[in-house]
């Protein structure tokens, strides 16, 4: 998140939509956040996740989600597996400098959850954000008070033997094979936090110009896709260290940025890639 804006209700993504809205999005996101059954494939890969609203935000506006489930809470973890073709991972950080930044996050979050599994290529990234971006300014439209709410957004979505990873705004993307770190995502900002690109915002709807990229991957590789309360407080030496540890790595880097100060939300999913394709 930027600067800190006006809080919303701290009881979660769910509450704060249905506290706002009445278009349509708090059934689009039921399915995720009220954990309804969802036919999966059997899981190819291994999926963790962590959030926490930090030590100096009074609400958690970082919304993150996987194949059938995504976040709801101030602070939450969970942990289960992806289907090796249309499995899917996002992370999205509501812009706090503006009213309803929860409601921004939550809305990507649902209307992206709905196109995931069928993005294989740029063209579908940018028709997948195009809505996105749409849905949240027509809601900000709608509830004046939410005028300029937006969210960056990072996604992963998985194609047997293949990946393809995109981003708009300040949250990044890493993956970590043969125990190299690399930064998959751009930053799309000016001096610090400064977005030049995100979903909504007080800008007039502008051509999304994501970065995306596409790859093949490998048994044992790990993704992480996280927001800047995450990078704002960990160098990469210990994203990386953090992102190979055995057990739960999306908890180790977010308790470790918490214990690196915590000024912000801190949101991580990792992917690992399971058996060899």
């Amino acid at each position: 998140m930027r600067e800190a804006g006006v809080p919303l209700p701290a009881t979660g993504i769910l509450a704060a939509i249905r506290a706002h809205s009445r278009d349509g999005a708090q059934a689009a996101l039921a399915p995720h956040a009220e954990r309804c059954p969802v036919a999966m494939p059997r899981a190819a890969h291994r999926a963790w996740a962590a959030t926490d609203r930090g030590h100096v935000r009074v609400n958690n506006e970082d919304c993150c989600a996987c194949t059938g489930w995504s976040s709801t809470a101030g602070r939450e973890t969970w942990t289960g597996g992806l289907p090796a073709d249309g499995g899917w991972a996002l992370v999205a950080d509501g812009l706090g400098g503006h009213a309803a930044g929860e409601v921004a996050s939550a809305l990507a979050g649902a209307s992206l959850a709905l196109r995931m599994p069928g993005i294989e290529n740029s063209a579908d990234v940018r028709a997948a954000l195009t809505q996105a971006d749409a849905t949240i300014r027509a809601h900000a439209t709608a509830h004046p008070a939410m005028a300029g709410m937006g969210t960056t957004i990072a996604g992963l979505v998985l194609h047997d033997g293949s990946a393809l990873a995109f981003n708009l705004g300040d949250s990044r993307i890493y993956r970590l094979s043969g125990g190299a770190l690399d930064q998959l995502s751009i930053d799309h900002a000016v001096g610090r936090h400064q977005l030049t690109q995100c979903l909504g915002g007080l800008v007039a709807p502008r051509t999304l110009e994501p970065c995306v990229r596409a790859m093949r991957i490998r048994a044992g590789d790990r993704f992480l896709l996280c927001s800047d309360g995450l990078t704002d407080m960990l160098p990469g030496s210990s994203i990386a260290a953090l992102l190979a540890v055995s057990g739960d790595p999306a908890r180790a880097l977010v308790s470790a940025a918490l214990d690196a100060g915590g000024v912000d939300n801190v949101t991580a999913v990792v992917v690992e890639v399971g058996a060899p394709i």
